[in-house]
């Protein structure tokens, strides 16, 4: 039994009986990645500034008239414009609008026959028969009465604007933020009634340093990031006219469509051009890995297989992010499998990979 112990230790030592399949290290199967080209792509350094969510109409809407408030439209409450915010007690007016009304009926009435008093006075002037005084002084009160119509009718085209006035009407299309007056409260012209705002036409405000001002321009887009949600706005309004004390001015970013229902008043970081944009080799975040020992990425090379690069991250915009290292336009990054694959490795391209 011994002896045949020690052949067997010799046949292994000197390779003459093979070791079982199962037993050899196979090599990993090919990987099916989705991959993504790196671009050359032109980049400036984002200096991170706090934002707001504002709305571009925000009005504290007031009364014209004086009176006792009878309604006031909830808060929360959606207007179009045109519509009622609030009702002030219109009795007092339409008792006068009544008054003149009557006013300018007996106006009309005297009116008419004086003016018949009139051709009766030239006719009889012209016969010889009346003396031009009565003439004169049937033609004055004629006059007389004719403005005295015309002031009525004045008076009771302001009595009835101010009872129009009496409903306080949205001059935009919004949202009642807050009620200002109650009910039953005394309203006068000027008092505030309630705050409407636009909530469906919102852009972004931020103050940004003075030292970054040469780099922004209208129209250039921005990185924004509200609750985790990060999204792409356009400049539209750059007021130069920085505070002494602050040292900064303000910016208007414009939401892309789809994103206007951001609630004001919300808290958003917004990335600004700190620099000059340079060209650089920019992938896709997808690529990138981050570990404890740094960043890397795998690129696909020409024989299909994965290749470990070590990298430095930089500026990014949207999706893509600058890198450095041994990374250049064109080479084929890996942005899903990435995690499970190994230096080396075969990889299969496959655009459905998730």
């Amino acid at each position: 039994m011994n002896r045949i112990h020690q052949t067997l230790a010799a046949a292994l030592l000197i390779g003459t009986i093979a070791l079982p399949a199962s037993a050899q290290q196979a090599p990993p199967p090919a990987a099916r990645v989705k991959v993504e080209a790196a671009s050359l792509r032109q980049m400036a350094p984002v200096l991170q500034v706090p934002g707001s969510v504002m709305s571009r109409q925000d009005a504290d809407v007031a009364a014209e008239v004086s009176g006792r408030v009878t309604w006031v439209a909830e808060a929360g409450t959606k207007v179009a414009a045109g519509d009622a915010l609030a009702r002030v007690d219109d009795r007092l007016l339409r008792l006068e609008l009544r008054q003149y009304e009557a006013q300018i009926k007996s106006l009309q009435s005297q009116l008419t026959f004086q003016e018949r008093e009139l051709d009766r006075q030239r006719q009889l002037a012209e016969r010889g028969t009346a003396t031009i005084t009565k003439l004169e002084e049937a033609n004055s009160k004629r006059d007389v009465l004719a403005q005295d119509l015309v002031r009525a009718q004045a008076s009771r085209d302001r009595t009835a604007l101010e009872i129009e006035r009496t409903v306080v009407k949205a001059p935009f299309a919004g949202q009642v933020a807050d009620r200002m007056l109650e009910l039953g409260e005394y309203s006068a012209p000027g008092v505030k009634v309630a705050r409407l705002v636009a909530v469906d036409q919102v852009e972004v405000r931020a103050q940004a340093p003075v030292s970054i001002a040469r780099h922004l321009t209208e129209g250039s887009e921005v990185s924004l990031e509200v609750e985790g949600l990060a999204t792409r706005g356009k400049v539209t309004r750059i007021i130069a006219i920085g505070e002494a004390q602050s040292r900064t001015f303000e910016v208007r970013v414009a939401l892309p469509k789809g994103e206007q229902n951001w609630i004001v008043g919300s808290a958003v970081r917004v990335g600004l051009p700190s620099a000059t944009a340079e060209q650089v080799v920019a992938v896709h975040r997808d690529a990138l890995v981050l570990r404890g020992d740094g960043t890397y990425l795998f690129k696909v090379n020409a024989q299909n297989k994965a290749e470990r690069v070590a990298v430095k991250t930089g500026t990014s915009i949207g999706d893509w992010v600058q890198v450095t290292g041994d990374v250049h336009e064109g080479d084929r990054t890996v942005t899903r499998g990435a995690e499970r694959l190994r230096e080396g490795q075969d990889v299969e391209l496959d655009p459905k990979v998730s």
